[in-house]
């Protein structure tokens, strides 16, 4: 059985990135690409995208990596961030460039037929509701459930330690109501 728990509260002894020396975009893209690739896509698809969409993207942002001068000190959040911009700016029309960023309508139409028949009711559930949190929640528990630290996701999304917290919070909060955990857990710790 999956939990909000088990979902939400990934735990890292540290940063997921250290502060390197900057290294060329294509070095990096050549050493990552296979490892960071589906990872990408699943936090894409953590936002909002569509599976195309999500690869699209990724790709993208791998692209943009291996311009000529490009040099970079946190590739993972590097890449996420522009893939993100990548996945964004296809929502946004030429007319309405002006505009505020569109809140994207989330839905579980990205499925893979193979990654469709692997996901239980459960993941299902959590994966819906998931998509279902305001953006701002949805982009901290993206960051938070790919392994970034508050003060990385913070960074990335250029915000504050504080608003991603907070951020994290309500979005495991919205979570348990949605699974109906929290009269779970009060009835339980009062057997106890």
């Amino acid at each position: 059985m999956v939990t909000v728990e088990d979902a939400v509260d990934v735990r890292l002894a540290g940063p997921l990135e250290k502060a390197v020396t900057p290294l060329p975009g294509i070095e990096l893209a050549g050493a990552l690409h296979d490892e960071q690739y589906p990872r990408l896509v699943r936090f894409l698809l953590l936002h909002g995208a569509s599976w195309t969409e999500a690869q699209d993207a990724a790709q993208d942002a791998f692209i943009q990596m291996c311009a000529p001068g490009v040099t970079i000190t946190y590739p993972r959040a590097w890449l996420r961030t522009v893939a993100w911009r990548s996945w964004v700016s296809q929502q946004v029309k030429l007319e309405e460039t002006c505009a505020e960023l569109p809140e994207p309508q989330p839905s579980l139409r990205w499925q893979t037929p193979a990654h469709a028949a692997e996901l239980g009711e459960e993941e299902r559930q959590v994966i819906s509701l998931l998509l279902q949190l305001p953006a701002k929640q949805r982009a901290a528990m993206a960051w938070h459930l790919d392994g970034f630290t508050t003060e990385e996701s913070a960074r990335a999304m250029g915000t504050t330690q504080v608003a991603v917290r907070q951020n994290l919070a309500r979005a495991r909060a919205a979570l348990k109501q949605g699974l109906r955990l929290e009269g779970r857990f009060t009835h339980e710790r009062r057997k106890a």
